[in-house]
């Protein structure tokens, strides 16, 4: 969901409700603020589950993705981000990379990773969905909700009133 708030202030006020993240995500998508409820996939090197579950329908949630922060091949390019906004996800969030930031940065909808790199993944059904993650040190689980602006993205297990 899109809605103007800000992750610092939702700090302020739900500081011991949220994890905070403290890895830095560059916004590759035309929302730069998005929330909503959580589904996760961890994946390294094979981004087929993140093509799989962001062609189906989203509800306005947001897919977070842990490809381990690896830098040699991208989770999300063009064809993905249009399927996703067409699907109603609100955004994604990468721990790794994407590509064609040319145009994923014109399709409506939230999209944060670490880099780009031109490279695409394999495509072997690798994966998990609907598990436990761990960026850094915050634990996200599905279901959980997730709030990410320029400032930073923070995780709640409950949705916070902006």
């Amino acid at each position: 969901m899109s809605k103007n708030f800000s992750v610092p202030d939702l700090c302020d006020k739900y500081s011991f409700q949220v994890q905070i993240g403290t890895k830095i995500f560059t916004s590759f998508g035309k929302l730069k603020s998005f929330y909503g409820m959580v589904e996760t996939i961890q994946c390294t090197d094979d981004n087929s589950f993140v093509k799989q579950i962001l062609n189906t329908e989203g509800n306005g949630k947001v897919l977070v993705i842990d490809a381990g922060g690896i830098s040699h091949a991208s989770m999300i390019g063009d064809e993905i981000a249009k399927a996703a906004k067409k699907n109603n996800w609100t955004g994604i969030l990468v721990n790794g990379c994407v590509r064609d930031i040319e145009i994923t940065s014109s399709v409506d909808i939230g999209i944060y990773a670490i880099s780009s790199i031109p490279l695409k993944t394999a495509k072997d059904n690798l994966g998990q969905v609907s598990t436990n993650i761990f960026i850094d040190l915050v634990l996200i689980s599905p279901g959980d909700w997730i709030y990410v602006d320029e400032n930073g993205w923070i995780v709640s297990k409950n949705k916070l009133k902006l």
